[in-house]
């Protein structure tokens, strides 16, 4: 995945797992993540709990259930759960879509989210050692400042 699909998974997993990332620094928008995803609350998120985390944040914005997400549907997901609309600065949906769609139609299929979300948390695992520690998290979420 390149650096601009990886930020993008990165911004759509801040926006949609905070209740209010508009608001937020992009920064706690990872401590409010890694909360999430830390299923098991031992200070750590293993490759299981991001997984997780993803196919939740996936089912959030797959209204129609179909198995497919549109722009459409990725920006009505981040109005209900962020409470508006995203900021002008930001990546339309349509481009976070772009970023990561395997086969160029437009739509997020559950394979591509799903394969985008394990290659972000490679991404982000620095010492690679199969588990995401808060200041990973973080650091992930800061490099997206660096569109």
């Amino acid at each position: 995945m390149n650096a601009k699909a990886h930020y993008a998974l990165v911004a759509l997993s801040a926006v949609l797992v905070c209740s209010s990332a508009s608001a937020q620094p992009v920064v706690a928008a990872a401590a409010t993540e890694f909360k999430a995803m830390d299923s098991n609350s031992d200070g750590k998120v293993s490759r299981e709990e991001h997984a997780a985390g993803a196919r939740s944040m996936f089912g959030k914005m797959d209204a129609d259930r179909d198995g497919k997400v549109t722009a459409a549907e990725m920006e009505a997901a981040h109005r209900a759960i962020a409470g508006g609309d995203a900021a002008k600065d930001e990546l339309s949906a349509a481009e976070k879509i772009k970023a990561v769609d395997q086969d160029g139609d437009g739509i997020l299929t559950a394979a591509e989210h799903a394969h985008a979300s394990r290659a972000m948390f490679d991404k982000m695992d620095a010492n690679h050692d199969g588990a995401l520690t808060p200041q990973e998290m973080a650091a992930g979420h800061a490099a997206m400042l660096k569109k």
